[in-house]
């Protein structure tokens, strides 16, 4: 049960559907669910580790603020292992793996031909995931997974608005597939740092986007109001 509520409030902050600055409240989300408080008090606490919520003592709980510095975290973390994931791929890929890839490559296109982007980012994941199988690494995948919620809710973001290259991922990701089948490691190396960037293309495709900078800073300028507005009732 504790894994279930975590995963369903993840998935509604990731997809910034919880805002950042919204406040949690145990009793509630129990009721909501019909569970005992226990594991949604067990899930909370796994969501502060991850960075998605934050504690204040006698002041609540609440979702995290977009956090630009674990953004870049993340996606550091991620370029480093889904590297040696590519290049473990390439060396050690069954057929059926390459088949699995594959499949998902063509579900992804028919996703985008639907302008199914919510399906699109599922998939997406799915695609990154089956690297790890293939490359007989899944417990890397797990670190990765967790490690890139910030860059997973920056995504939702660019989503929200309408920042989308799906026909440049579909024909990266076909890249990737070809340069693992084809066991050239340095071609799928090089496929994966193209398509997965560098910390300064990241920083670069966001001020190209004002509009998300713009978002982020009055969504965490409101949490910050919010937190010195509710400590300002505290006790001393």
């Amino acid at each position: 049960m504790t894994n279930r509520i975590h995963a369903l409030l993840r998935k509604l902050i990731v997809e910034v559907k919880l805002l950042p600055g919204r406040a949690l409240s145990e009793k509630e989300i129990a009721a909501l669910l019909h569970v005992s408080k226990t594991p949604v008090r067990e899930a909370i606490i796994r969501l502060a580790e991850e960075g998605f919520v934050t504690v204040v003592p006698q002041g609540g709980t609440y979702i995290a603020p977009i956090d630009v510095q674990r953004y870049m975290e993340a996606c550091f973390i991620r370029f480093k292992l889904e590297e040696g994931a590519v290049v473990e791929a390439t060396k050690r890929h069954s057929l059926e793996d390459i088949a699995r890839l594959k499949t998902c490559l063509g579900q992804q296109r028919a996703a985008a031909e639907d302008e199914q982007f919510t399906d699109f980012f599922l998939l997406d994941e799915e695609f990154h995931r089956t690297i790890f199988a293939a490359a007989r690494l899944p417990g890397a995948w797990s670190v990765v997974n967790q490690a890139k919620g910030e860059m997973d809710r920056m995504r939702h973001l660019k989503r929200v608005f309408a920042v989308r290259r799906t026909e440049k991922v579909i024909e990266e990701h076909e890249n990737i597939v070809a340069a693992i089948e084809s066991g050239d490691i340095e071609r799928a190396r090089e496929a994966v740092q193209l398509h997965l960037g560098s910390l300064e293309s990241k920083i670069t495709e966001l001020s190209k986007n004002p509009k998300i900078w713009t978002y982020i800073e009055q969504v965490n300028t409101r949490v910050t109001k919010k937190r010195v507005s509710r400590g300002s009732k505290l006790p001393a």
